[in-house]
């Protein structure tokens, strides 16, 4: 793991039991259970902080002694102890302001070498160096001595980063025996293939590769009698068939194809979407002022050479203006760069405890400013990042990647392109991208004295300013220059303007004695004396409310959110939100919308855990997860007629949350607060709030489904299967399940659908729950039929139908019955198609479920056709179409525009069939949707 010629490191590993071996190879012991698994945690995540109460949680689940937190204190001493390198006395283990972490060079961990290693492999294979990825892959497998944190229990955190680190794993062996089969080594993979099959018998790619190495070791009866074991699984287990993947495997081998017996298939081609050009550069500084020499230098760094324009690493402490000199420079430069600008904050150095994953910032921010739809962002990591290195690769583009918190977060996030520019703003130096990506280092000091009372002049005015010049200069001094701090001073002076400026300067000189350094990377800035001497000028309401805003899960908030922190109406707290804003502790970017600046979030976090107790902090956190609760499960019932909670009676709130009028209203609040509400479920995790995380994530389902947010939706319903496994929910779990496997089959990974669709099955067996084995066995019906197995659809459509009849459960019945009525019609059975879809059009138009009922007018359209009655039919989407419009579906609408196309083309109505067609096509398009493509080739080869 060391680089060559390297000094001797301490090691530390969890692939496998958790060790951590001496520089001179002597495996070191760790003390208790309980401290390995608070080491354990700290290295689940190497360098990330963890406050007390998340260590407390992650080692008691949930249930800790009243001697929990002076216990963890206890463990840390320990482990302190015995980490200590001989040769130096800096404890492995660092304290922070309200936590821990470990503090090491990540290379030293296993995983991290581990997911180096995989993600240089995946480099040199999308350069077609197979080798040099099989060497990486391989050298990455070889770190593994068994499961991660072998003998600790699984739950929280160690479970989430084990089943991560698994994935990975099963994907590495997966890409090895690709490149051995290409090599011709098809003979040692077989018994490998078998054990992995063992090991994880539902994943149908080692499948596919067991039956190729059969086939070309001349064993081709085992191969077709291995496809009928994996055939008989599934039946058992999940009830389905092959996908058509390995369905069109096995006739290949029937067939003797030479080409598959000697040679390995070429991997399919990723869309390359049209190109958009982004402008995502946030608002520049109104009020930047010097700094002309790294203005200068930034334009040398960057713009010297026309053909190369580079990364540029900003560095500096909290707060000394780093993002304000990249985003003037952005401005003022970004018309050298015409194909547009990206933008993202990396959080790095925020008031979370994890920094943004590079994969999210990919999926949420920098794919769809390159025009990407959802549905055509890959589910991989590794693919995403490969496709935006793709999507960069010809443009010149800006891309401004702010608070990085490491090069391992910045690095995948470099584009394409070395004529594209790079600004990267971080309070680390992040040696690693300047060594390994040839990265400029640009060092921010503080601005010198005369740039600082620029400043103050600016927003001053120079009479004033230059009327006390005494004052000015002590000013300065007592912010120590930090720009932070001076717009603070400046807009404290602003809003007085009869008081004197030594008077300000004196009352800030006072409060130095009173509080301690800011918790910053540089103590001298002393940001916290400025920050303090504000807080504490604030009314008793605005005090309170600003320490309240500070536990937000996020850092834009809403007046209705805030109002839910503080326990009290809006209209009431509009007064403190007014107070915050004039005393710069609060930014108002749009109405009755706030944002508040990391390092003030940071300081409102210390605030509260001073001066207010744990019960009060607890009170605060359930009040915003209530709001967001109890408005996201409105949202969902506007939105989905047949949308009901887990647990009705689960939710007990004292506040009074936003109303939403209707499904259009409730949309609308979703796309507002969609990161938000991500941030919320994360949060509720992170602070044990595990049924708010996993009722949070059921109510978003609905709303993310039809934003086409699948990548989201995975994402939640992962955590949500964590905390039901954690509370013993079953019936949780299988709906988590349930919206998983939703997911991936908009990902068109079946495989994976089909897994999750088993699970959730089991779990609703075992919490007894009909309704709910109905709505899985629904989306087994809706996967054969995309998968093409329309008769496969027909058993599941009908057990749906019998579980929902015999429960009080009418809207489950309607869905039953427009399911197999759909499928008598695909298997051209359409009179008994259309006796169905009547049955469930009465019980949708009963209940005014306008989805419901769209979907089924659809269905009626579609058996209608088949009968050749067309004006019947058109009728039939016509009113599908009136109520898709109505709710706002737009991939429903584009599927019936389609289909009345079909039907005025089969009558002779040419023009308005393709100006139907084209209509379509403007809507997939826009989502994404894989029938885009099908659409377009069609219009094409009619015209």
């Amino acid at each position: 793991m060391d680089p060559a010629g390297a000094a001797p490191v301490m090691r530390y590993q969890l692939l496998g039991p958790v060790e951590v071996w001496s520089a001179d190879g002597e495996r070191m012991a760790l003390g208790t259970p309980m401290q390995v698994r608070l080491l354990a945690v700290l290295m689940s995540d190497p360098g990330t902080g963890w406050s007390i109460d998340q260590l407390v949680d992650e080692l008691w689940q949930g249930r800790p002694p009243k001697t929990a937190a002076g216990n963890v204190k206890t463990y840390v001493w320990a482990l302190r102890r015995a980490l200590r390198s001989p040769g130096s006395p800096d404890p492995a283990i660092l304290a922070g302001p309200t936590g821990y972490r470990l503090a090491l060079d990540a290379r030293t961990v296993d995983s991290v070498a581990f997911d180096d290693l995989a993600q240089r492999g995946y480099s040199a294979l999308r350069k077609g160096h197979r080798s040099a990825a099989q060497e990486s892959f391989e050298a990455a497998l070889a770190l593994w001595r068994g499961e991660p944190f072998a003998g600790l229990p699984g739950w929280g955190a160690l479970l989430s980063v084990r089943a991560r680190l698994q994935e990975q794993r099963s994907s590495l062996l997966e890409e090895v025996a690709d490149l051995r089969l290409r090599a011709g080594r098809h003979h040692e993979l077989i018994e490998p293939l078998r054990s992995q099959i063992d090991d994880e018998p539902l994943r149908e790619r080692p499948w596919g590769q067991l039956m190729v190495a059969l086939a070309r070791a001349g064993r081709r009866a085992d191969a077709l009698a291995t496809y009928r074991q994996l055939r008989q699984l599934l039946a058992d287990e999940v009830g389905v068939e092959p996908g058509p993947d390995l369905q069109h495997l096995h006739t290949r081998i029937l067939r003797a194809e030479r080409e598959l017996l000697t040679s390995q298939e070429r991997p399919p081609e990723t869309p390359t979407p049209q190109a958009v050009v982004p402008r995502q550069l946030p608002a520049p500084p109104a009020l930047f002022t010097g700094r002309a020499g790294e203005l200068a230098r930034l334009t040398t760094l960057l713009l010297d050479d026309p053909g190369s324009a580079g990364t540029v690493v900003i560095t500096g402490t909290g707060g000394v203006g780093k993002s304000w000199l990249a985003l003037r420079w952005a401005y003022d430069n970004q018309h050298h760069f015409p194909d547009g600008q990206l933008h993202v904050d990396l959080g790095g150095f925020g008031t979370a405890t994890r920094a943004a994953s590079p994969s999210a910032l990919v999926v949420r921010s920098l794919l769809p400013a390159l025009g990407v739809k959802p549905l055509e962002i890959p589910a991989e990591p590794a693919a995403q990042f490969a496709l935006y290195r793709s999507l960069t690769a010809d443009r010149r583009l800006l891309v401004l990647l702010d608070n990085a918190r490491d090069a391992e977060q910045v690095r995948p996030l470099l584009p394409g392109s070395t004529r594209c520019g790079v600004l990267v703003t971080s309070r680390h130096t992040l040696t690693g991208l300047v060594a390994a990506e040839g990265a400029h280092p640009l060092a921010l000091d503080l601005p010198n004295d005369d740039e600082a009372r620029q400043l103050l002049v600016r927003r001053l005015g120079a009479r004033r300013t230059a009327s006390q010049p005494a004052a000015v200069d002590e000013l300065i001094i007592r912010t120590a220059r930090l720009p932070l701090a001076l717009s603070i001073v400046a807009a404290r002076a602003a809003a007085r303007p009869t008081f004197p400026l030594q008077a300000i300067a004196d009352d800030l000189a006072a409060s130095r004695s009173a509080l301690a350094a800011l918790v910053t990377d540089d103590a001298a800035t002393d940001v916290r004396t400025v920050l303090s001497w504000s807080y504490r000028l604030l009314s008793v309401d605005a005090a309170r409310l600003f320490r309240q805003i500070s536990l937000h899960p996020a850092a834009d908030v809403s007046a209705a959110a805030a109002g839910s922190l503080a326990g009290a109406p809006p209209h009431l707290i509009r007064p403190a939100l007014d107070e915050l804003t004039r005393a710069n502790l609060l930014a108002e970017p749009s109405p009755d919308r706030f944002r508040c600046h990391d390092l003030l979030r940071a300081y409102g976090q210390e605030l509260t855990y001073a001066l207010d107790c744990p019960a009060e902090r607890r009170a605060i956190r359930r009040r915003v997860f209530d709001h967001y609760l109890c408005v996201a499960r409105d949202a969902a019932r506007l939105v989905d007629a047949g949308w009901q909670p887990l647990d009705p009676s689960s939710l007990h709130t004292d506040t009074a949350p936003l109303a939403l009028a209707d499904h259009r209203a409730a949309l609308a609040w979703f796309t507002i607060e969609q990161r938000v509400l991500l941030a919320a479920v994360d949060d509720a995790v992170a602070h044990s709030f595990d049924a708010h995380a996993g009722h949070l994530a059921q109510a978003l389902t609905p709303l993310l489904s039809r934003l086409s947010q699948w990548h989201d939706l995975a994402a939640v319903q992962a955590v949500a299967v964590t905390v039901a496994r954690r509370r013993a929910d079953p019936r949780a779990e299988a709906l988590a399940h349930r919206d998983l496997a939703l997911a991936h089959i908009q990902h068109r990974r079946f495989g994976a659908a089909h897994d999750h669709l088993r699970r959730a099955m089991a779990r609703y067996d075992q919490a007894g729950d009909r309704p709910g084995k109905a709505s899985a066995h629904l989306h087994l019906a809706w996967l054969a039929d995309i998968e093409g197995d329309v008769a496969a659809a027909l058993p599941h459509a009908r057990a749906a139908l019998a579980l929902a009849s015999s429960t009080d459960d009418p809207l489950g019945e309607a869905a039953a019955l427009n399911a197999l009525g759909w499928t008598h019609a695909r298997l051209d059975e359409h009179t008994r198609a259309i006796d169905y879809c009547e049955q469930a059009l009465a019980l949708y138009e009963e209940a005014e479920d306008r989805l419901g009922a769209a979907h089924t007018w659809d269905s009626l359209g579609f058996a209608y056709h088949g009968l050749g009655i067309h004006p019947r039919a058109a009728d039939c989407y016509r009113r599908a179409l009136a109520l898709y419009s109505d709710v706002q579906d737009q991939c429903g609408t584009a599927d019936t525009l389609v289909r009345l196309g079909d039907i005025h083309q089969a009558v002779g109505n040419h023009d308005t069939s393709v100006d139907l067609w084209r209509q379509a096509l403007v809507i997939l398009d826009r989502v994404g949707h894989p029938q885009a493509t099908v659409l377009s080739e069609r219009l094409a080869a009619y015209r």
